[in-house]
């Protein structure tokens, strides 16, 4: 059963990574935790070192494709680095227990964002009735 679980979760992520961009790791943290009963930390170690890889093989695609813009790429990664390691320190501080509610106010944050699109109108700023 759980060489099921573990290929599902793969075939997810992947899939939906591949898709939207997205690290895969809100799906198979999240079914770490729940489904196998993996500590969130652990759960979250297996995650990034499964997403090094289906990232990179996402990443030759959409090069492929040509819509990967190296220029931002370029400012991006020495700030994701040097951030990813800070953040990876912070994550062994917190407990398990902790760091996993963490994790699901940020991925429900995150939901709430792309469902009602807030920050698009934070960017266009207040709307004003000119009646």
């Amino acid at each position: 059963m759980e060489i099921a679980i573990l290929l599902s979760l793969g075939f997810a992520s992947g899939v939906i990574g591949g898709m939207f961009g997205v690290g895969g790791g809100w799906i198979i943290i999240p079914g770490m935790v729940l489904l196998l009963g993996t500590d969130q930390h652990t759960a979250q170690g297996v995650s990034l070192s499964v997403i090094v890889l289906f990232a990179a093989s996402a990443s030759v695609v959409h090069w492929r494709q040509g819509v990967v813009r190296m220029s931002l790429v370029a400012w991006i990664v020495p700030a994701a680095v040097i951030f990813a390691l800070l953040g990876g320190w912070g994550a062994g501080l917190v407990s398990a227990p902790v760091l996993t509610r963490i994790f699901g106010a940020v991925l429900l944050l995150i939901g709430a964002e792309m469902l009602f699109g807030l920050s698009d109108k934070l960017r266009k700023g207040p709307s004003v009735n000119t009646d």
